[in-house]
């Protein structure tokens, strides 16, 4: 965040501090940014439920790029780099350091066989979002998260989180640099708002889609990608026919519905071609109406969760190859 304030002087700093000293969190003087007005805290080991075992460091930053107004980061690490992030802001350093401290690092990360989602929060509501706590602690907007599952990364982000509706954006990616052969559906078979993979010079591309007002997003996204992790991890460990025969029908219905917008088209055509022939000219209001149709048969095509595509879709098919890189 730009500011075009001084840089933190030694005394700002102490008065600053002064709650995350008494919290027993010591500032990290030679991590901090004096000139960029970011604060650095010492580095405390996390354990985590869902990760038995496994040790996570949890760091607090604290941005100041204004005098009246400080933005508190707390970011959990794993050891292969998997990460998720809390954010809050406001004028209080000591408040944003309750706020922060009252969400268990708990809440970010869950596992499986195989898999673990490591999800990231703003702790901060959108204008005009009222929400009452959970059972779970204070309502989160989730910012974006990271699915790492079968030697795949998969990132989720939360684009424009304030908005109603909108489309998370996926990236796939391998942990290892060796690229698979995945076929385009292997996250549309999970349902309608799964939309399919798109091949990029290193990653793939998706969307998943997310209904709603912002809080419901983050309570859809949530149980859908630890959906998607376990499906990663399984398929994953098996050999890619296994895919075909787990998911035939699944596979199907994808086809179909990537089929949609080239369907509108040919019944528009069709039934423009039809309809002088079946309709009484008597009628002019009812064929007036039917006229209507061709723009509701667009608006679905057009409620998809990816940009419509006119195309015929590849029927699946069985792989034969032994794993999945080809």
């Amino acid at each position: 965040m730009r500011t075009d304030l001084p840089p933190l002087t030694h005394h700002e700093i102490i008065r600053i501090v002064e709650p995350f000293a008494r919290a027993g969190v010591g500032v990290d003087l030679p991590a901090s940014d004096r000139p960029g007005r970011r604060i650095s805290f010492r580095a405390q080991a996390v354990d985590i439920a869902a990760t038995p075992g496994e040790p996570w460091r949890a760091t607090l930053e604290l941005s100041c790029p204004r005098e009246d107004y400080f933005v508190l980061r707390r970011r959990l690490e794993h050891p292969d780099g998997q990460q998720a992030l809390l954010e809050a802001s406001g004028p209080s350093p000591a408040n944003l350091l309750t706020r922060l401290l009252a969400i268990p690092p708990d809440r970010h990360i869950r596992s499986g066989a195989g898999w673990r989602v490591a999800r990231s929060y703003d702790a901060d509501l959108p204008r005009g979002v009222r929400a009452t706590p959970t059972p779970d602690g204070p309502p989160l907007v989730m910012t974006a998260a990271q699915v790492r599952a079968g030697g795949l990364t998969l990132d989720l982000q939360m684009k424009l989180p304030g908005l109603r509706s909108v489309a998370a954006d996926l990236t796939l990616q391998p942990l290892d640099g060796r690229f698979p052969v995945l076929p385009e559906d292997l996250l549309a078979v999970l349902g309608w708002d799964w939309a399919r993979l798109i091949r990029q010079k290193d990653r793939w591309i998706s969307k998943l889609r997310l209904r709603g007002a912002v809080l419901r997003r983050s309570r859809t996204a949530e149980p859908a990608l630890e959906l998607a992790a376990a499906h990663l991890a399984r398929l994953m460990a098996e050999p890619p026919a296994a895919f075909h025969d787990r998911h035939r029908l699944a596979r199907w219905g994808v086809v179909l519905r990537r089929g949609i917008p080239s369907m509108m088209i040919v019944l528009m055509i069709g039934g423009a071609l039809m309809l002088p022939q079946v309709l009484d000219p008597a009628k002019a209001g009812m064929w007036m109406a039917l006229h209507y149709v061709p723009i509701a048969l667009l608006a679905l095509a057009f409620s998809l969760q990816e940009l419509a595509r006119f195309e015929i879709p590849p029927l699946p098919r069985r792989s034969r190859a032994l794993g999945w890189e080809g």
